[in-house]
C-alpha cells in the first residue's frame, strides 16, 4: 500500500460520481493519469452513499484493489473497504479486513492488515494508521521475511513505524523462533525494507572471549549515493576498551575505485594504550596505458595483528606493506614509479628499508633500428633507499643487452648475447654491527660515490618438438598434443668495484633453474658468475570433443619441468651442481587439479625443499590439501579443507593447519551452516595452538543481515 492515496483518490472521486446502476459488466471512468475501470456484482446508491457488493475490483494502471463491499460518502470523503480486501501495486500487496480510509484528509486506517514487500518483507499489525505517503503507525505488529503461519521467525512489536518502500522502527520489540519469544524484549528495533541499498542499523553481533571478554558489534550502514557507501561499527570489549570501526568504499568511475578501512581502541581496561590499524586500497585507470595503485596499511604496534587478527594468514603476518604505484605500458616499453614502505613486525628495531622512490624503465626485447638481425632490450632503475638503523643511500643502475637469434636447421634456437652493467652507489660499507639488541646483523657506510662495473656475455638454446594424438573421445578428450622443450643457459659475468658494495637487495638466495637466468641474485648480490642452466619440459595439451553449437575447449593437461644449474670454472668449490628442481601440474579435467614442486640436493643431503597442492570436486564436495616442507627453514606443514554440501538444508567444512614437526596443531576449524527458507545458521569451532580455543556461532535472517556471537575457551580470543 505504498501508493495507497494516489492511486485511490481518483478511483474513490470517480465513483462518487458514478450514478446508482447495476454493473454487470465492467464501467471504464476517465480520470487523471490513466482511466478507471470498475467491475462488481452490484453497484447501489442511497442518498450520498455509494455502495458497491459483491467481487468489487478497482483497476487503475498497475494498481488493483478488491474487495467484498466498498462504500463510500460523497459528503465526507469517507470510504470503507471490507471483506478480503486486496490492494496490489506493482510487486507490493496488502491485506486486510476492513479498510477505512478519509478522501479529503489522506489518513486512514488498515484493520488486521498484511503487507507484502517485494521480493520477501512481510509486516502485519492489529492496526495500521495511515499517516503519509506509503507511512503506517502500526500497534502490535510482525514483521518477518518468512512464508508459514507462525514464521520461522519474526519480530514483534508494540509500536511501530513503517514505510513499505523504506524501512521499520519500532519500540518494545521481541525477538521470537515460530512460537517461542527467543528474545523477549528488546528496547529498540529497526531494519531497512528498500529494495535498494537504504542506511540504517544493521543486527548486531554478540561474544565472549577470555581475552576480551564479553563484546559486541553494532554497525551502521549508511548508503552516501549510487557510488559510495560506508560501514560503521561501535566494538565494545569489557576486558579491553571500546573500539570503533568503520569501512569506506567509492566507485567514483568505471575506471576509479577503493576502499577505506580502519579499526581504533583504546585498552582503558588493561594499560591505556591506543591500537588499531588503517587499510586503504585505490585503483585509477588513468588512461589505457596509464594506471595508478595505492595500497596503504598501517598499524599501531607489532603484536597488533596476533590478537585481532582472525585469519591463520592474518595472525602470522610479519609486515604492514604501504605501495603507492604508478605505470605507463607502452608498445616497447614500461615506465613505472612506485613508493615502497613498510614496518617490520617482528622486531621492534627500526630496520625497515623503505623505497622512496623507485622508477623503474624497462624495454621489451626488439629489432634495432638499422640491423634488423640484432634484438636488444634494457633495464634502468633508479632507488632511494631510506632507514633508520643501519645503511641507506641511493642507487642508480644501468642495464643493457644485445641478442643474436640463430635458428640451425630450423631444429633450434641459439641465441648469443652481451650485456653490460653499471651501478652507481653514493655509499661504501666501512663496516657491520648487530643492533643492541644482537638479532639483527646491520651495515655502517661512509659517503663514497662509485659505480661497480659488470660484463656480461652468454647465450640461451631453445627447442621444442611437439606430436599430435587422435584420443578418440577418451574421458571427453578428442585429441592430445606432446611438446618437449629443452633449454639452455649459459652466463659469464666479470666486472670491477665490486667490493664493499652496501646489500639493499641481495635477493632471495635460492637457485631456482626453472626460473630467469640469475633470478636469484639481486642487482646488489651480482659479482663474478660462470653458470650454465639447463631445464627439460614436458607438456601434454588436450582438446574436448565439440557438442552440437559448441566449440572445443583447449588447455594444459600436463606440464613436468625438470632443471638443475652448474657452477663453470673458475668459481671455486667441490659442490658445482645445484639442486635438482622438479615442478609438475597435473589437471586432467575441470574437478581435478595437483601442482607440486621440490628440490633434491645431489650430493647426499636429500630433499631440501617440497610443496604440493592437490584439489579434487566431487558432485557437491569440495577437497584441497597441501604440504610445505623447507628444510633449511625447519618448516615442515601440512593444510587440509573440505568443504560439502550435505543437502539443500546443511552445508559443512573443516580445515586443518598442523606443524609436523613439532606435532602442533597450528589452527583447525570446523563449520556447519543450516540452510533454511528465511534464515541460515552458522556454527564453527576453532581449535589454535596454546589453547585459543573458539566458538562462533551466527545467524543470517534472510533481508537483514546476521546476528551472532562468538566464545572463547582457555584464551581465544
Amino acid at each position: 500500500m505504498t501508493r495507497f492515496a494516489s492511486a485511490l483518490l481518483p478511483v474513490f472521486a470517480c465513483l462518487v460520481l458514478t450514478t446508482s446502476a447495476l454493473a454487470q459488466a465492467p464501467v471504464t471512468v476517465p480520470a487523471e493519469g490513466g482511466d478507471v475501470s470498475i467491475l462488481a456484482d452490484r453497484m447501489d446508491q442511497v442518498g450520498s452513499l455509494l455502495i458497491g457488493i459483491g467481487n468489487v475490483e478497482i483497476t487503475k494502471g498497475t494498481s488493483r484493489l478488491t474487495a467484498d463491499r466498498v462504500e463510500i460518502n460523497r459528503e465526507t470523503g469517507e470510504a470503507v473497504a471490507q471483506g478480503k480486501v486486496i490492494f496490489y501495486d506493482g510487486q507490493d500487496r496488502l491485506l486486510g479486513d476492513r479498510i477505512d480510509y478519509n478522501l479529503k484528509t489522506g489518513t486512514g486506517v488498515v484493520y488486521n492488515g498484511s503487507a507484502f514487500s517485494a521480493p520477501y518483507y512481510r509486516l502485519s499489525g492489529e492496526r495500521m494508521e495511515r499517516v503519509g505517503e506509503g507511512v503506517y503507525n502500526i500497534q502490535r505488529g510482525v514483521f518477518t521475511t518468512c512464508e508459514g503461519d507462525p514464521p520461522l521467525w519474526s519480530f514483534r512489536v508494540g509500536r511501530a513505524t513503517a514505510d513499505l518502500d523504506d524501512y521499520i522502527v519500532g519500540r518494545d520489540a521481541s525477538f521470537w523462533v515460530g512460537k517461542i519469544p527467543l528474545v523477549p524484549w528488546v528496547p529498540f528495533f529497526a531494519a531497512a525494507l528498500r529494495r535498494e541499498r537504504q542506511s540504517g542499523f544493521l543486527l548486531p553481533t554478540f561474544g565472549n572471549s577470555n581475552r576480551k571478554g564479553v563484546f559486541a558489534k553494532i554497525p551502521y550502514y549508511w548508503a552516501i549515493s549510487d557510488s559510495q557507501d560506508a560501514t560503521f561499527s561501535l566494538d565494545p570489549f569489557s576486558k579491553r576498551g571500546v573500539g570503533l570501526s568503520g569501512e569506506y568504499r567509492y566507485i567514483l568511475s568505471e575506471s576509479t575505485r577503493g576502499t577505506v578501512q580502519a579499526f581504533g581502541i583504546r585498552e582503558t581496561e588493561r594499560h591505556d594504550e591506543d591500537r588499531g590499524n588503517v587499510t586503504l586500497k585505490h585503483a585509477w585507470q588513468i588512461t589505457p596505458r596509464l594506471s595508478f595503485n595505492a595500497n596503504i596499511n598501517a598499524v599501531a604496534d607489532d603484536g597488533f595483528f596476533r590478537e585481532y587478527g582472525d585469519r591463520l594468514h592474518d595472525r602470522g603476518v610479519q609486515r604492514a606493506e604501504s605501495n603507492l604505484f604508478a605505470a605507463y605500458r607502452g608498445d616497447s616499453c614500461n615506465l613505472t614509479g612506485r613508493a615502497l614502505w613498510y614496518q617490520d613486525l617482528t622486531t621492534r628495531r627500526p630496520v625497515e628499508l623503505q623505497r622512496v622512490p623507485e622508477v623503474r624503465f624497462q624495454s621489451i626485447r626488439q629489432p634495432i633500428p638499422g640491423a634488423s638481425a640484432l634484438l636488444f632490450d634494457t633495464e634502468s632503475s633508479f632507488t632511494n633507499f631510506i632507514r633508520d638503523v643501519g645503511s641507506d643511500g641511493r642507487r642508480l643502475d644501468l642495464h643493457p643487452r644485445v641478442y643474436l637469434p640463430l635458428s640451425v636447421a630450423g631444429y633450434f634456437t641459439v641465441t648469443p648475447f652481451v650485456g653490460g652493467r653499471a651501478t652507481y652507489y653514493d655509499s661504501r660499507v666501512i663496516a657491520s654491527r648487530l643492533t643492541r639488541d644482537g638479532a639483527i646483523p646491520v651495515e655502517e657506510t661512509r659517503d663514497a660515490s662509485f659505480v661497480r662495473g659488470l660484463g656480461e656475455l652468454g647465450a640461451d638454446l631453445e627447442a621444442r618438438a611437439t606430436r599430435g594424438y587422435d584420443a578418440g573421445g577418451t574421458a571427453g578428450i578428442s585429441r592430445l598434443q606432446h611438446l618437449i622443450e629443452p633449454r639452455v643457459n649459459v652466463t659469464e659475468i666479470r666486472g670491477v668495484n665490486q667490493k664493499d658494495i652496501p646489500q639493499w637487495d641481495p635477493g632471495g638466495g635460492v637457485v631456482n633453474p626453472l626460473a630467469a637466468p640469475l633470478a636469484d641474485l639481486g642487482v646488489d648480490r651480482i659479482g663474478r658468475i660462470s653458470r650454465l642452466t639447463y631445464s627439460l619440459t614436458n607438456r601434454l595439451n588436450a582438446k574436448t570433443v565439440a557438442g552440437t553449437g559448441q566449440e572445443a575447449v583447449r588447455w594444459e593437461l600436463l606440464r613436468f619441468s625438470l632443471g638443475q644449474t652448474y657452477d663453470l670454472p673458475p668459481n671455486k668449490g667441490e659442490e658445482r651442481f645445484g639442486d635438482l628442481t622438479g615442478d609438475l601440474i597435473l589437471q586432467p579435467n575441470q574437478h581435478f587439479k595437483f601442482r607440486g614442486d621440490a628440490r633434491y640436493d645431489v650430493y647426499g643431503r636429500g630433499l631440501q625443499s617440497v610443496n604440493s597442492d592437490i584439489s579434487a570436486t566431487l558432485w557437491d564436495v569440495t577437497a584441497t590439501a597441501g604440504t610445505r616442507f623447507d628444510d633449511k627453514a625447519n618448516l615442515e606443514f601440512v593444510k587440509g579443507q573440505v568443504q560439502a554440501k550435505v543437502s539443500r538444508y546443511l552445508d559443512v567444512r573443516a580445515a586443518t593447519n598442523w606443524d609436523v614437526r613439532t606435532g602442533t596443531n597450528v589452527e583447525s576449524r570446523f563449520g556447519l551452516e543450516i540452510h533454511c527458507q528465511c534464515a541460515s545458521i552458522m556454527l564453527e569451532y576453532v581449535s589454535r595452538q596454546k589453547n585459543e580455543d573458539e566458538f562462533r556461532f551466527s545467524v543470517n535472517l534472510l533481508g537483514l543481515g546476521q546476528v551472532g556471537s562468538r566464545a572463547g575457551a582457555g584464551g581465544g580470543q
